[in-house]
């Protein structure tokens, strides 16, 4: 395994890699019935670099963690999301906050798998420069007080990069079966 890391290190050092744009992060907030939901949408594996090993360079990074055992992948892979969690901030209005609750992370097997495809990547084409899958990431505050989220603040640890964030309440109505239902506007 310790070949296969240094041979992926060498042939990383000896590409030259080209920049190009990726995909932004973007975060969600769905406010319903005294109930706001978070989903992030992010390049986790960049995410993870910046919490885990920002020292590292990128592709270092990922071959290490990608030849990892799966017990201690996960063990840094927990550490990160508390980190995450921690520095993830919701304001309310009057300048309380609220913890986000039920997170949901990707399964720890398949973000070592992403890491694990990304490293043969490198080593087969290292010219090619594929777009990152992004991985979902969700979170919710509930709270009795619905006027609570009628103003708030959404603050993400530096690690997520620029996000763009996107905010709604959707309107919900009940359609009768046979009967068409009132006009929808956007």
């Amino acid at each position: 395994m310790k070949f296969f890391v240094a041979v992926a290190l060498l042939i990383c050092n000896l590409s030259q890699t080209i920049a190009h744009e990726l995909p932004g992060n973007r975060a969600t907030l769905v406010l319903r019935e005294g109930h706001l939901s978070l989903t992030l949408l992010v390049d986790y594996t960049r995410v993870l670099h910046q919490v885990l090993a920002p020292q590292r360079p990128f592709q270092e990074f990922v071959m290490l963690y990608a030849a990892m055992s799966p017990v201690a992948f996960q063990s840094q892979l927990v550490q990160a999301q508390r980190n995450l969690q921690t520095g993830t901030q919701l304001r309310l209005q009057g300048k309380k906050s609220a913890s986000f609750t039920q997170w949901t992370w990707p399964p720890t097997a398949s973000v070592q798998h992403q890491f694990q495809q990304h490293t043969m990547q490198t080593m087969v084409a290292p010219a090619d420069h594929g777009h990152a899958a992004q991985s979902e990431i969700r979170a919710q505050v509930q709270t009795n007080k619905p006027e609570a989220f009628n103003a708030v603040t959404l603050q993400l640890p530096p690690e997520f990069q620029q996000v763009l964030v996107v905010s709604y309440q959707p309107r919900q109505t009940w359609v009768k079966p046979g009967t068409a239902s009132t006009m929808i506007r956007f």
